[in-house]
């Protein structure tokens, strides 16, 4: 019955672009929050059911370049962990930032 119901009322290119879409959703500007909501509602316009793993290698993935490569670093075992340290990384992360821009510049005095 629902495969009949999706046969007639979504078109033939909704689950291909929502599978493409869900293949290549990367974090980029979007929170942990609305990041983990998109990719939940694309599972389900997908029809698919990911095991916890899958699940978690998936988001870690679509992180940003400059926070995955330090949660992979730490244990993690479901999803509120990842995103625990995503949100700590990426506080650290902006901190570092500021401290930064704070310190004095190597100057050069003329001699």
């Amino acid at each position: 019955m629902k495969e009949k119901l999706k046969g007639k009322f979504l078109p033939s290119h909704f689950v291909q672009e929502n599978f493409s879409k869900l293949h290549h959703l990367k974090q980029g500007s979007l929170s942990m929050e609305k990041y983990t909501r998109e990719s939940d509602q694309l599972l389900i316009k997908c029809d698919l059911k990911e095991d916890k793993e899958q699940n978690l290698v998936k988001h870690l993935s679509g992180l940003d370049d400059r926070i995955d490569h330090v949660i992979e670093l730490y244990p993690y075992t479901s999803l509120y962990e990842l995103s625990s340290l995503a949100h700590k990384v990426k506080l650290q992360k902006r901190a570092k930032g500021k401290s930064e821009s704070l310190k004095p510049q190597n100057q050069t005095y003329p001699s």
